[in-house]
């Protein structure tokens, strides 16, 4: 018995709490009670779900984002439907999606913000502005097949097409001739690494 009222004397005494003394007869002590935790108006509100936060979705145009693609200079570094660059992942739409969602395009938009934006200045002398407006447009048109089957290469300037970037000069880092090209942009300065 004795054993048995040293472990328990233990175990209490491991927890924090003071040993009850194991004498026959005797009293335990009375233990004064913490305060009642009394929660902020911080705590109640970290507590509670956030409120929703609502944004409005523009509305998605595959029509206006193929003319975006090709105005804006998309067409240089990405390819649809056989059409284009090949410095920049191919847009070319296989299945048509359930749903587009604009911010998850303009999230893998922005994973490739570095190089775009480098290619952009190299080909185009600036880098390229767009809105939800467009980002939404060109999300629409990336995930239709139809409106992509209306993108051949007539649809792009004789012009236009002689910039197309036919090579991944962006993966194996051979930069010089497009360094080069845009240093014949006026106004255009390149800093060197």
């Amino acid at each position: 018995m004795k054993k048995v009222v040293l472990i328990v004397a233990l175990a209490l005494a491991a927890c924090g709490r003071e040993p009850v003394d194991s004498a026959p007869g005797a009293v335990a002590p009375v233990e004064e009670s913490e305060p009642a935790y009394e929660p902020s108006a911080r705590d109640i509100a970290l507590s509670q779900p956030p409120t929703p936060v609502f944004a409005p979705t523009p509305q998605m145009n595959a029509r206006r984002g193929r003319i975006l693609f090709i105005s804006n200079g998309c067409v240089i570094c990405h390819r649809v439907n056989g059409v284009g660059g090949l410095a920049a992942p191919d847009l070319s739409a296989v299945d048509a999606p359930d749903e587009v969602d604009p911010l998850e395009f303009s999230a893998r938009m922005w994973r490739g913000a570095p190089a775009m934006s480098a290619l952009q200045t190299i080909e185009l002398g600036y880098v390229i502005e767009l809105s939800a407006q467009n980002i939404a447009d060109l999300a629409a048109f990336a995930a239709s097949p139809d409106e992509q089957q209306l993108l051949v290469a007539d649809s792009v300037s004789d012009e236009m097409r002689t910039w197309f970037v036919d090579e991944r000069y962006w993966m194996t880092g051979e930069w010089e001739q497009y360094r080069q090209r845009g240093e014949k942009i006026p106004n255009m300065t390149i800093e060197e690494p």
